[in-house]
This record gives C-alpha cells, structure tokens and sequence, in this order.
C-alpha cells in the first residue's frame, strides 16, 4: 500500500491557501533582440501546474496560435502582460492574502516570469512587459514589500533577467552568474524579507532557454517537471529547493553543447530552508501517477497535442508520484514504448505498473542542439545516489531521511 504521506487523503490544511501570479511575454522591447517563440508556451505550463492547486491563479500573456490551440481554452483565461494590467492582479491577490492574514491563514504566493529581461545603462535590471519595462527597483517597491504572503517564491526565467548585469551574449563581467546573483540579492536587501525565496535562471544565451522539439523553454520545462513531483527523492510528497536544485543539476549534467547548459540559481526563503515549493499531500484537483520502484530510467509525459509536461530519468530505488491534469489522455513515453493513461477524475492514482505498454519509437526534431537536447537531457539518473552525492558537495539543506515503510501499491 501506498505510504502515509502519498495516501492522497488530500485534506489541505485550510490555513496554507496557495496564489499564483504568471506572466509570460514572448516580446522583445528592443528592437535589437528578437521576440522569444515560447515563453507563453511555458506560462501556460505552469497555469497547467497550479490551477489544480490554488486558491487564486492568474496568467498574464498574449498566447499565439499555436499556444492556444495546444491549450485550448487558456486564452480567455488570461491577460495582456502589461504594467497595468500587472499591478491590478498582483493587487487583487495581494487582498485576498491580506483577508486570509486576517483570518489567521498562512498563504503561499508564486510569482513566475517568462520571458525577455535587460539591463539598463546604468545597471538597473529589468523584465520586459508589454511596451515597457519593469524595473528590479519597482519589484522590490511594489511586490516585495507590500506582499501579505506569509511565504512566496519568485522563479524568474529570462535569459537577461532583472538580476543579472550581463547583455544578452556579452562577455560575463564578472567570474561567475551565481556570484553575481548573490551579491545583488544582499545589496538589494532581500535579507529584509525572510519569507521570500527565489528561483532564477542564469543562462545568457537565448539558445539555451527554449527547446523547438517540445516547444518549450528548457529551464522552465525542468522546474514545471521537478515540481509536478518528479525530484521527490525521498518519498514524503513534497519538493524542497535542495530537491529542486539537485534535479536541474542532474538533468543538465550531461548536456556537452555550452549553448544548451542551463544554469540556476536558487536559495530558499531564509526563515525556512526547507519550505516546500510542492506538496503532493495537499488537496488538489490532480490525479496523480504512481512509478513504483521498479520502474526506472528516462520516461516523460505527454499530451496528444504533443504539449510535454514533465522529462524525468528515474533511479530504481525509491517510487515516484507525479501530479497529472485530469482534463486529457496522456502517455507516458520513452524511447522505446509507451503507455496511455486516459482521463481520470481528480484524486485518482494510477498505478504504472498496470499500465499496457506498446513499442514506440520518438523521431528527433530541429537542428544540432535540439538534437543535443534530447540526447542528453535527463540523461543523467535523478535519486537518492545524486542527490546525496549533490547535498555533500554543495552544502545544501538535506530533506529528511526517507519513512521506511512499504511503498509499493
């Protein structure tokens, strides 16, 4: 039987609701830099990850044609991603926080970027909204401070983002982006703001953000993957920023092109380092997929549409629970077979293990580094062995040590 903490009782503790603010821009204020092709791809992902969860989710974004056919129905869900229409939803979630404070809940906000960042001539970082920019000041001023979260997460993927102080394809001026991020993190304060953590891409180049195979920005696609619960190393249903670190890491070990090397930077929120960025126990419209231990290597989940939801190369040693929208058939792939796992109502865990398997086989798409992509992303096996291997070397904070319970279905 399936172990406490993935029984999926999914009672939600009613004093932890959850918001979300997405916005996702494709276009390019700069005249010299060309619009992106699927940040609203990648927006719409991650409305695909937290509507089964949150009490408010709210995207901003003009998605093109494609997009909306891949997602239909998104479109009128949304808003354009501009200054105004920015504030007013941050506003209107910030209320309701507000309302649930008073209340004596404790709410959890997600703020996510997709899309173009710049920094200015006098160093002044920014993301790019529809016609204007949004200063790394104006983020501090008029979401940070004011937040009513009594924890939020900021994951930012912007191949110039508001914290870097590198031009798209400079010369880094610095010896590394991760030092660079550290430094502007405590200059700007956020030590001031200890319920806050961050998620950032670090990357420089475009190359390295989107992936024309999947339609979709590859950073963006690793943390949509690892918070649908695929870098739960230890069983207990939730994802920590360690286990989240220890993911991408893994999942990018392998990648030989520099193009394509994505790189992160995260720190959790300072007053609780293991807050959780997922919980697969909590209640949730979700149904979920069951991996058991048995079952390993490199296998992803896809839509008939061809929309991907999660890459993951699983260790055999540990099951696996991975959060599934119920309004589709799905599949489960690798390179070589496939499983359908047709629509199921929220609550339900589907056992893999049950699951009919026929051969398949993945044609690769596009040019050298999409090739490069799908040979050798996720390449590397995700468990126990690389994350201990990984929290040894990097100093993180280790989850808690796996139950010893039986964790077969």
């Amino acid at each position: 039987m399936l172990p406490l903490a993935l029984s999926l009782s999914l009672t939600l503790s009613a004093n932890a609701p959850v918001y979300a603010l997405i916005v996702a821009n494709n276009q390019s204020n700069d005249a010299s830099v060309a619009d992106l092709k699927f940040a609203d791809d990648d927006g719409a992902r991650y409305f695909t990850l937290f509507s089964p969860l949150a009490a408010d989710v709210r995207m901003l974004s003009v998605l093109d044609q494609q997009t909306q056919t891949r997602f239909p129905g998104l479109a009128e869900k949304t808003r354009p991603p501009s200054r105004r229409e920015f504030l007013d939803a941050f506003n209107a979630l910030n209320a309701k926080m507000k309302a649930d404070r008073a209340r004596g809940d404790s709410p959890v906000f997600f703020f996510v970027f997709t899309g173009h960042g710049k920094r200015g001539a006098a160093g002044e970082g920014s993301i790019s909204l529809m016609g204007e920019a949004f200063t790394r000041t104006e983020l501090f001023k008029e979401i940070i401070a004011p937040l009513n979260a009594s924890t939020s997460h900021l994951i930012i993927d912007a191949c110039d983002s508001y914290f870097f102080v590198n031009q798209r394809g400079s010369v880094p001026v610095a010896p590394s982006q991760a030092a660079v991020v550290s430094q502007f993190l405590e200059e700007r304060t956020l030590a001031k703001y200890p319920d806050v953590g961050v998620i950032l891409s670090t990357s420089s180049q475009q190359e390295s953000h989107e992936w024309a195979a999947i339609e979709a920005g590859v950073f963006s696609h690793e943390v949509v993957s690892a918070l649908l619960g695929a870098a739960d190393v230890n069983s207990d249903g939730r994802v920590e920023y360690s286990e989240l670190k220890a993911f991408v890491a893994a999942a990018n070990e392998r990648v030989v092109d520099p193009r394509g090397k994505v790189a992160m930077f995260a720190r959790p929120p300072a007053r609780d380092g293991r807050a959780p960025l997922a919980d697969l126990t909590q209640k949730s419209k979700s149904a979920y997929l069951f991996l058991p231990s048995q079952l390993e290597g490199r296998h992803w989940l896809e839509d008939g549409r061809g929309v991907r939801f999660a890459d993951f190369n699983k260790e055999s040693e540990r099951p696996l629970l991975l959060a599934l929208p119920t309004d589709r058939e799905l599949f489960l792939r690798s390179s070589t077979q496939e499983a359908i796992i047709t629509v199921r109502p929220a609550g339900r865990v589907v056992d893999a293990a049950s699951l009919a398997w026929k051969p398949q086989g993945v044609a690769a798409r596009g040019g050298s580094l999409d090739e490069n992509f799908r040979q050798h992303l996720f390449e590397r096996p995700f468990g126990a062995r690389f994350y201990g291997g990984y929290v040894s070397s990097s100093g993180e904070l280790a989850v808690a040590p796996p139950a010893e319970a039986d964790l077969s279905p």
